[in-house]
């Protein structure tokens, strides 16, 4: 059970469900052969034969084993991927190992159910806290209405569902759950986020914020300004983004937060962005583009998910440029392939300094 000194006055309404959306996946699934379902990046999540379960699943079995189909379904049915399944799992795990138990600890006395949910109202009523699809169906629901969840690591994003006193409390049950959503669906999961077919899962996904030019000055900012080099029209006299240079040799390109992969290029298209990349932070919210790297130098490629802080390139002057820098785009949504002035832009230096970097 968890450190249930929490679980208080939080309603499913508090949290705005009434738009409820999906979002990305916060884990990688590799699909593994013989015909395997398995959980799309942005559909419903793996799908359970309830008849054909297995015996044991590392240290569990039986009615828990059950009580976890029963949570993968839930996470369907609301049209969850496979990463709101491992996090339903891993939830239960650490509140009543899968059991639906029938009373709470010294912290939460009230506490009921496969998710130990407390006689606030927030959670229905004893009956619906006891049955394992509609205390499921609950939990994943505030899930949903929690900002970014796909970007926060598992632990925290259970954390901010129950409110629990350790937001660190539920990673020791990270593997078992990794494990029995894998043995129930036919799934091969490994940690990290959805992925496209041979591509690649770099670093520890966590939702950090990282200067994207480590030792660079910035050197020009967002809005109007006079034109730079030979490229006139719309980006003649405005910058839609910002610049850093490293002074002395050139430095190394890392990406600014976790994000998917769109573009890895060494081909600019005749825009004069010369050798760049484009990422989507995983919660949907920005795409960003880094250009005029040095041509070769990409250490990723599109449909890789790489964590904040992964090296991307080295800061270069390809494209149409005056000298060695990095060009910094925000641009505000999800795109495959945005540029400028065609798709909406931010200024990142706000972002940059309210993420801290800077």
């Amino acid at each position: 059970m968890a450190d249930v000194s929490r679980r208080g006055a939080l309603t499913l309404g508090a949290l705005g469900l009434a738009g409820l959306i999906g979002g990305p996946v916060g884990f990688v699934v590799l699909f593994s052969g013989g015909g395997a379902n398995a959980g799309s990046c942005d559909g419903g999540g793996a799908s359970v034969d309830a008849s054909g379960l297995p015996e044991r699943v590392g240290d569990f079995a039986g009615e828990q084993l059950k009580n976890a189909a029963l949570i993968m379904g839930a996470a369907t049915s609301l049209k969850l991927p496979v990463a709101g399944q491992i996090i339903g799992v891993q939830a239960a795990i650490g509140e009543s190992t899968l059991k639906v138990i029938d009373f709470g600890d010294g912290a939460g006395p009230d506490s009921r159910g496969l998710f130990q949910q407390r006689a606030n109202g927030a959670w229905g009523s004893y009956t619906d806290r006891m049955d394992p699809t509609i205390s499921a169906t609950n939990f994943f629901k505030v899930l949903k209405g929690i900002e970014g969840w796909e970007s926060l690591e598992p632990s925290r994003a259970i954390n901010r569902v129950q409110r629990n006193q350790d937001p660190d409390h539920y990673t020791r049950f990270r593997a078992p759950a990794l494990a029995i959503v894998q043995g129930l669906s036919g799934t091969a999961i490994e940690g990290g986020t959805c992925t496209d077919p041979g591509a690649s899962v770099v670093g520890q996904l966590s939702g950090k914020w990282v200067h994207p030019l480590p030792g660079a000055q910035m050197t020009s900012g967002y809005g109007p300004r006079g034109m730079v080099g030979s490229i006139g029209g719309a980006l003649a006299n405005f910058h839609y983004g910002i610049d850093f240079s490293t002074p002395g040799q050139a430095g190394t390109v890392l990406a600014v937060t976790d994000m998917k992969i769109v573009i890895a290029t060494d081909t600019d298209g005749g825009t004069g962005s010369g050798t760049h990349v484009k990422g989507q932070t995983l919660d949907g919210k920005l795409t960003i583009g880094m250009y005029h790297m040095a041509s070769g130098s990409l250490r990723v490629k599109a449909g890789d998910t790489v964590s904040a802080g992964t090296p991307l390139g080295t800061e270069g002057s390809t494209g149409n440029v005056t000298g060695r820098h990095t060009h910094i785009e925000f641009f505000t949504g999800k795109f495959d392939d945005p540029w400028v002035p065609v798709n909406p832009t931010t200024d990142p230096l706000p972002i940059l300094k309210e993420k801290g970097v800077l």
